[in-house]
């Protein structure tokens, strides 16, 4: 076993990954998302307010939203005197755009992972937010003629990217789900995860998948059943601070890396020690990362780069 085992634990409240989750709440792999916005399927959003207070309740309904419609995101601090003032002429310049952007604003005192998931660190941060990807554009307080300038660049980048929806002011907008609605027999199971029924979860995943063995939310929802039946109970605050002393705490300790979002590291953790195992533990570990590469997504960059690893591994 490597001696460093310390060393796998880096970064273990390292809270970056948008896809960050907790042991509470089921993955993005098998929830679906609500959101404060309804399209009427031509292009128009419509929406209470061109502006939105982002939390990490409601961003990924808004990262969905950046597919049609633009996104400034505002990451501010109202104890901030540059912060305030740019915040002002953006939201008078998101109510003057009429509908052609949104204005997503982050309090990064009070939604501190937010900013740490885009990278911010200061204050008076503004970005754009196009088809879910970020798109740095100033920090500080800048003239208005400035932010036009940035706003309507940024416009014409999202129109080549064939971004060209608008949002729309409607009072009796309600909250709709962006996400394609979940199957009946994957409502009940993420009902139960949410509700913190993690054997229920388990059981109606496990039918889901007798009846359809191929079904892959069902795959990422048992394994992530599995991962909060193993966490349930467990302070996980501990477990990331204390030094595993063998391959079982260890992969105890991936599982609460996993569950926090810090993907890259739980895979690490495993990855780092595997050679050093032996050959029964060997295929403990190597299922329970690729458990992980389910409930994370295959296509994800840091389940790409594992599975390489991995793959050196075993060969």
């Amino acid at each position: 076993m490597a001696a460093d085992f310390n060393a796998a634990m880096r970064g273990a409240y390292d809270l970056s990954s948008l896809k960050n989750s907790t042991p509470a709440q089921p993955s993005a792999a098998v929830a679906t998302a609500s959101n404060e916005t309804a399209a009427d399927g031509q292009g128009v959003i419509k929406v209470a307010s061109y502006f939105v207070e982002l939390t990490e309740s409601n961003l990924g309904s808004y990262i969905a939203v950046s597919q049609d419609v633009v996104i400034l995101l505002d990451f501010y601090s109202a104890s901030d005197e540059a912060s305030r003032s740019l915040s002002q002429k953006l939201m008078e310049l998101a109510a003057k755009a009429g509908g052609a952007l949104l204005l997503g604003r982050v309090n990064i005192g009070e939604h501190a992972r937010l900013a740490e998931a885009f990278n911010v660190q200061q204050p008076a941060t503004l970005m754009g937010l196009l088809k879910g990807q970020p798109v740095p554009l100033t920090q500080g307080d800048q003239p208005e003629d400035v932010l036009m300038q940035l706003v309507d660049k940024l416009l014409q980048v999202a129109r080549s990217n064939g971004i060209a929806g608008r949002a729309e002011i409607d009072a009796e907008a309600t909250e709709i789900d962006v996400a394609p609605k979940l199957p009946p027999a994957h409502q009940a199971a993420v009902a139960a995860l949410n509700e913190g029924r993690y054997s229920d979860a388990k059981a109606a995943y496990e039918q889901i998948l007798r009846d359809a063995p191929a079904d892959s939310m069902a795959v990422a929802g048992l394994a992530q059943s599995e991962l909060l039946l193993r966490l349930d109970g467990v302070d996980v605050d501990t477990v990331l601070n204390t030094p595993p002393q063998n391959f079982y705490d260890l992969l105890q300790a991936a599982d609460a890396l996993i569950a926090i979002g810090d993907y890259a590291d739980g895979f690490d953790a495993i990855l780092k020690n595997y050679s050093d195992a032996d050959d029964e533990m060997k295929p403990k570990l190597r299922d329970r990362l690729l458990s992980y590469f389910e409930i994370v997504g295959k296509t994800s960059p840091e389940v790409v780069a594992a599975r390489a690893r991995l793959t050196s591994l075993l060969f």
